[in-house]
């Protein structure tokens, strides 16, 4: 029996292993946070069932599955619930009054589909599951028999139905939205709801594979892996590395910090027509020392008022939205023979930067490159 408990710790099983352990600690995140809302949840429970997936395979892959055998398979049904879970998560982040109803059980169906597929393996002995699937890893071609042919096709049915769904809620709500914030929010919302249609098209593609060969390829396996590791890894760097940026967009938190406020949306865009015509006019951000008090005297509009429409029509805040404005006019001057006995450090600090370490880094997150590598590229 000695080989029998050897647990494979490999390239595979590392991804596996810190793939589950982000989601894990990710989840913990989402549920913890002062801040809360709907979206929170949904997004916690789609990335709970991708990480209790990643353990599924990492039970296989590994070898473990034979020290806890009543532990094998017992997560699989759970993959149903990508698809659903990923839709529902959607429509809170997309629709202002979406309320949670008794109607939303339905798509646990998915989940009982599953559950009763797999119903004879579950009333299996631990012997024998551990014998089925040691003689299923030991196959490099496992026979295709039609009960995991449907299965596995209706899994990708429902997730694609889902998905598309869900990609379609967004398509009209960004149609409809008229704001950069909001333009932005779908824009980032798409890109990570075509990442769930080509997950579910690689799974299409390798089930088409299996149809024409009548065997399962394990090697279709790691790619199902390395594509569920990734989309966890992914969401958990941009949600560190960008985390104001994710709270707004993909938990909404931006509107959710104004969601007491009285003010309507008609005048928050008001407000910030008067904000930006009088930057533009004005140029009062060429001034180093210019502060969110100080526009507040030269417009006459209250602090809050200019931080509430600049978060939630823009999503920025104040030094976002100053500096954006610096970052254009040291563009535009780099590039204009007016200045070119200045050195780029010193149309920077002309053009309202007061520090040079800021200065590079802003320019370097909106143009992306340095602002010399700019400079040459437009030298002529």
């Amino acid at each position: 029996m000695g080989s029998t408990f050897d647990i494979t710790f490999d390239f595979w099983a590392v991804l596996l292993f810190f793939g589950m352990l982000q989601g894990f600690l990710f989840v913990g995140i989402l549920l913890t946070q002062r801040q809360r809302n709907k979206a929170n949840y949904f997004l916690a429970t789609l990335v709970l069932v991708i990480a209790l997936n990643l353990f599924q395979y990492l039970l296989v892959h590994s070898g473990s599955y034979v020290r806890a055998p009543y532990l094998q398979h017992i997560f699989t049904p759970l993959s149903m619930l990508i698809g659903p879970c990923y839709y529902v998560y959607i429509k809170s982040i997309a629709s202002q009054n979406f309320t949670i109803k008794p109607s939303l059980l339905l798509h646990l169906i998915p989940l009982f589909v599953g559950i009763v597929f797999l119903t004879p393996f579950y009333l299996l002995n631990a012997e024998d599951k551990i014998v089925l699937v040691q003689a299923q890893l030991e196959t490099v071609r496992q026979p295709l028999d039609l009960g995991t042919f449907v299965f596995l096709s209706l899994q990708i049915v429902i997730s694609f139905g889902y998905v598309f769904y869900a990609l379609k809620i967004l398509w009209n709500a960004k149609q409809t939205v008229r704001t950069e914030s909001a333009t932005r929010k779908y824009r980032w919302l798409l890109k990570f709801g075509y990442f769930f249609m080509v997950f579910w098209a690689v799974d299409f593609l390798a089930l088409v594979w299996y149809f024409f060969q009548q065997s399962i390829h394990q090697e279709a396996y790691y790619l199902t892996m390395l594509f569920c590791a990734a989309s966890i890894n992914a969401l958990v760097v941009f949600a560190f590395k960008n985390y104001k940026t994710f709270s707004q967009i993909f938990l909404g938190n931006a509107a959710h910090k104004y969601g007491t406020s009285n003010m309507e949306k008609k005048d928050l865009q008001k407000h910030l027509t008067e904000i930006v015509h009088y930057m533009d006019s004005e140029k009062p951000y060429l001034d180093s020392e210019f502060s969110l008090l100080t526009l507040s005297d030269q417009i006459q509009k209250p602090k809050h008022i200019i931080s509430q429409a600049l978060n939630i029509e823009l999503g920025k805040n104040f030094y976002e939205f100053i500096n954006e404005y610096r970052y254009n006019e040291v563009k535009e001057r780099l590039t204009d023979p007016q200045y070119r006995n200045l050195t780029i450090i010193a149309i920077a600090f002309d053009s309202g930067f007061s520090n040079k370490n800021t200065f590079n880094k802003v320019f370097k997150k909106m143009a992306g490159v340095t602002p010399s590598q700019y400079l040459q590229q437009h030298s002529n």
